[in-house]
């Protein structure tokens, strides 16, 4: 057999520990934010006498439902800062879908590169609203946007086709 070096074992299990230490404390300092932002849009949508049935919360700092009863959709691009937009889906005229990129490279071997996607609602009275899902300036990379983006295209034109003209 092997003898077992109480002290180096003390020593290994200290440092492992000092090491996983942080990311504990910003996975839980992350979480509580989060809760707490959470929180402050269930009160919003309490208060407005709401029942989204259909939310997402995305990058720690998106959020978007829809009541489809009332019609109404709550998006907030920061909840951690700013109150929630709330939006009578009665008003949405037209839904557009926007990619913006950039290219890169030589003529032969063009690359583009998303810079940013947004939902841009176009409203009665000739105004819009753009609902941003992903800035590249803010993330260094997308984690299903594209895909995220599809799915609330689909559900506001569903929820805007049911609202009588």
């Amino acid at each position: 057999m092997f003898d077992i070096d109480y002290l180096t074992l003390s020593i290994a299990a200290v440092c492992m520990a000092a090491f996983a230490a942080p990311f504990y404390w910003n996975h839980r300092k992350s979480a509580q934010k989060l809760k707490k932002a959470m929180s402050h849009i269930h009160e919003v949508s309490k208060n407005l006498k709401l029942n989204l049935q259909e939310k997402d919360c995305w990058n720690n700092q998106y959020f978007i439902g829809l009541d489809p009863e009332q019609k109404v959709l709550l998006y907030a691009a920061d909840i951690h800062q700013n109150p929630p937009l709330v939006l009578d889906m009665t008003t949405v005229q037209k839904i557009k879908l926007e990619e913006k990129f950039h290219e890169f490279g030589n003529a032969k071997d063009k690359r583009k590169v998303l810079d940013r996607l947004d939902l841009v609602l176009m409203i009665a009275d000739r105004s819009s609203i753009q609902l941003e899902f992903y800035d590249a300036e803010k993330f260094s990379a997308m984690d299903g946007e594209p895909l995220l983006i599809k799915k609330w295209e689909k559900l506001i034109q569903a929820s805007r086709q049911q609202v009588p003209v």
